[in-house]
């Protein structure tokens, strides 16, 4: 096609579209006439109905989409999170989809990741690691990061896009903490160094530069021992809570000017660790 060429688009008028305003009554009304009764996913329901009790559910242009029959053809969760929520919310629903049209449907769809919504917000580097860090310092705020995995705790896109307004300087943290990226994971480092430079920058400081050359420090210095932890079976992969709580300890320790011989956070066994507290 040359430049020259242009495509037109004829827009179609059509009463089988409504925009509406969806209250939990009719959403009983259209669960009602639907025969489908696909399984529903009962987390993935309350997410929705959190999301709207919570305020942040949005109308996007996303559809319900009802066959020729009255089958909900997409959008159950959506409907029955309303009825949990007890509250209504606007969006769109098509009617006389095609019920053989069922199985096309989310097949090509790619979900939006955090990145992609820092994206939108202006970030322009290092996105997925940034949105990465602001889940771990959105767990922290919550108190939730020993059960972070529970579906009650998930961190939503919208939840990450209002911490980027809050936080905009994560992208310096993260930024920093890629130069120490072949050490340990530059979202949990940036995150901890974020959170440590808001309440003792000194000290933050003196973390990221010993993980970059712990030349200058002695092999007892806390942050010499952070770098140990890390850089030891380095092969191995590091799970994220464990890395959180040495970098509290860690920082603990170098509040008080203790040496340390050793560094580590024993979370199981009989002799299990409660999660540290920071302590500055």
């Amino acid at each position: 096609m040359s430049g020259a060429e242009v495509v037109k688009l004829t827009r179609r008028k059509s009463d089988k579209i409504d925009i509406i305003m969806l209250t939990p009554e009719k959403a009983v009304e259209l669960l009602d006439r639907n025969k489908m009764n696909r399984p529903l996913a009962d987390t993935h329901v309350q997410r929705i109905a959190k999301q709207i009790l919570d305020g942040k559910w949005m109308f996007n242009g996303d559809t319900i989409k009802v066959s020729e029959e009255g089958d909900v053809v997409d959008g159950q969760h959506r409907l029955w999170a309303c009825i949990e929520a007890k509250k209504p919310i606007e969006t769109v629903i098509i009617y006389g989809v095609p019920r053989a049209a069922f199985a096309t449907v989310d097949t090509l769809r790619r979900p939006r990741s955090g990145g992609d919504v820092l994206a939108l917000s202006g970030a322009t580097r290092y996105r997925n690691i940034a949105a990465s860090a602001l889940a771990w310092l959105i767990r922290w705020q919550r108190g939730c990061l020993e059960d972070y995995r529970a579906p009650q705790n998930r961190v939503e896109n919208s939840d990450i896009e209002e911490a980027f307004v809050a936080h905009p300087g994560i992208i310096r943290a993260v930024e920093r903490a890629v130069t120490v990226r072949s050490i340990g994971n530059p979202s949990i480092i940036g995150f901890f160094y974020y959170l440590l430079s808001n309440k003792a920058p000194d000290l933050a400081e003196r973390m990221m530069t010993t993980l970059a050359d712990p030349s200058s420090v002695s092999v007892s210095d806390p942050y010499f021992r952070l770098r140990n932890y890390f850089t030891t079976d380095h092969h191995k992969q590091k799970l994220p809570l464990d890395s959180i709580a040495v970098m509290v300890k860690a920082t603990n320790a170098a509040k008080l000017n203790q040496k340390l011989s050793t560094l580590y956070w024993r979370s199981q066994g009989k002799n299990a660790e409660p999660f540290p507290v920071l302590k500055v």
